[in-house]
C-alpha cells in the first residue's frame, strides 16, 4: 500500500551524468547550454554547461525558488554573498530565494553543472530578478 503523499511525479528517472554531458555539448559560438530534464510538483532538475568567458546568466536572485548548484566537472567562479569565489568539481552551492548569485567558467574552461530548483520555477516564466541589466 502506498503511503499518502501530498504530490507525486508521474515517474522517476535514472541519468548517467557523464553520458548526458558528453552527448549534449555546447554548440560552436555559444557560452551556455542548459536543459530541464526532470520536473515534479516539488522540484526540478536542470543540467547545464557553461563555457568561458561570460556568466550564463548575470547576477540575479529568485523570488519564489531555492536553488542548489552542484559543480560536476570543471572550474569557475560563483557569485555568493557579494563576491566572486573560486568553484571546482565537487562544490555545492545552496542559494535560498532572495540571495544574489551567478556562476561562470574561467580561463577558457567549461563547467558542468547540476541545478535543483525547489519549488520549480513558474511555468509562465522564470522567477529571476536580474541585478545587472
Amino acid at each position: 500500500m502506498r503511503p499518502p503523499i501530498d504530490s507525486t511525479p508521474d515517474e522517476g528517472i535514472l541519468i548517467n551524468l557523464e553520458e548526458w554531458f558528453k552527448t549534449h555539448p555546447i554548440k560552436e559560438g555559444q557560452t551556455v547550454r542548459g536543459e530541464k530534464i526532470f520536473e515534479s510538483p516539488r522540484s526540478s532538475l536542470t543540467l547545464a554547461i557553461l563555457k568561458d568567458p561570460v556568466p550564463a546568466i548575470g547576477r540575479h536572485m529568485h523570488g519564489t525558488t531555492d536553488e542548489i548548484i552542484f559543480v560536476y566537472k570543471g572550474t569557475g567562479e560563483m557569485y555568493i554573498n557579494d563576491k566572486w569565489i573560486p568553484a571546482k568539481a565537487g562544490d555545492l552551492h545552496v542559494c535560498p530565494r532572495g540571495v544574489a548569485h551567478a556562476t561562470r567558467a574561467t580561463k577558457g574552461g567549461e563547467m558542468w553543472l547540476i541545478g535543483i530548483y525547489t519549488p520549480p520555477q513558474p511555468k509562465a516564466g522564470h522567477d529571476r530578478i536580474m541585478l545587472d541589466e
